[in-house]
């Protein structure tokens, strides 16, 4: 049967200048398990990303499952890293409970 462990799985929607700040903060939080997707395309509060000289840059999405307090301190440390940009980065994050099997 599922455990009863309060678990939470993000996907973390980014532009790909941004995503070295993103695998710090999962790193700092000791969060070492995810998966990534690379060379995504996509159009949000930042713009259009397509790869293309009319729509330069790609986005990446990094999925993690983990521990339900752990949540507000990486969207924290995400905020952060963000703030310190000249020209603020796309960076979102999707949460919703999860069960690991």
């Amino acid at each position: 049967m599922a455990s009863e462990t309060q678990t939470r799985l993000a996907f973390i929607v980014t532009e790909e200048g941004f995503e070295p700040d993103v695998m710090e903060a999962l790193k700092q939080l000791g969060l070492n398990h995810f998966t990534r997707w690379t060379n995504c395309t996509g159009s949000g509060e930042t713009g259009i990303r397509e790869g293309t000289a009319v729509w330069p840059g790609l986005n990446s999405v990094i999925m993690v499952l983990m521990d339900a307090a752990l949540v507000e301190p990486l969207w924290e440390r995400l905020v952060a890293a963000r703030d310190d940009f000249t020209i603020t980065p796309g960076v979102k994050m999707f949460v919703t409970d999860a069960v690991m099997m």
